[in-house]
This record gives C-alpha cells, structure tokens and sequence, in this order.
C-alpha cells in the first residue's frame, strides 16, 4: 500500500462521500440497482466502521493517538484512516 499521504487524502474523502450517500438514502427514495448499493454501503459504514474499532485502537494507541481521535477518526474514515497510521503514513500531529 502506498505511503502517500495525497493517496490516503483521496480515500478518506470516498470515505466522506460513502457517508454522504447514505445520508441520501436516508432522505431520498432510491430504487432498484442504486437502492442495492445503497444498502451494501450503508451496511458497510454503519456495521463496519464500528467493528473496524477492535483493529484500530491498538495500532492507533501504539502510533500516540487518544482514544478519543482514534474513535472519531475510525468511525469517520474507517480503514483509509488506521491502515495509513499503521503504515507510519499518518502520526498525532499530522491528522
């Protein structure tokens, strides 16, 4: 995996969007192809970004963060946001 911050960048903000789409599921009927991505997604963001809690914490502990940023930072951004701090892409006083 890249240790591009610019690359990171960009995946947090699909992480952005994701969320953005399924605030818009929420307020906006879809239908049929798009309704089924919407609820892959939406299951992904709102199941897996709190399961991705158990991997994150640790990695993110040992790289300085609070729990407090990593909770907030995971839930947002989910694995484009622990992997980079993993990889040493991304420290405390960096995001």
């Amino acid at each position: 995996m890249p240790k591009s911050k610019p690359f990171w960048y960009g995946n947090m903000a699909g992480a952005i969007f994701g969320w953005g789409f399924v605030l818009l599921g929420l307020i906006v009927p879809l239908t049929g192809l798009i309704h089924t991505l919407w609820i892959v997604i939406a299951l992904l963001w709102i199941a897996g970004h709190p399961l991705e809690l158990i991997a994150a914490l640790p990695i993110a502990k040992k790289a300085g963060y609070t729990p407090g940023k990593t909770v907030i930072n995971t839930l947002v951004f989910g694995i484009t946001w622990w992997i980079p701090v993993k990889l040493g892409v991304f420290q405390p006083d960096s995001t």
